[in-house]
């Protein structure tokens, strides 16, 4: 199972009490995919991902690097 945590900043917890207190599906939708979404990494740019290649590891032709 995958982990992800977000920080959200006083901005985003604002409109997060606003979306619940008004039951507004739309908005609730638009924070999701504004706020929230966009703050989960993508594979490969997390710090901790391992698919991310290894500065320190000598470069290879394999995958095109020179």
């Amino acid at each position: 199972m995958n982990h992800v945590v977000v920080t959200l900043d006083e901005t985003d917890l604002m409109e997060l009490q606003i979306v619940i207190l008004d039951e507004d599906e739309a908005a609730a939708l638009t924070f999701l995919k504004t706020r929230i979404a966009a703050k989960i990494p993508k594979k490969g740019t997390a710090l901790c991902d391992s698919s991310r290649l290894n500065p320190y590891l000598p470069k290879s032709d394999i995958a095109g690097d020179a």
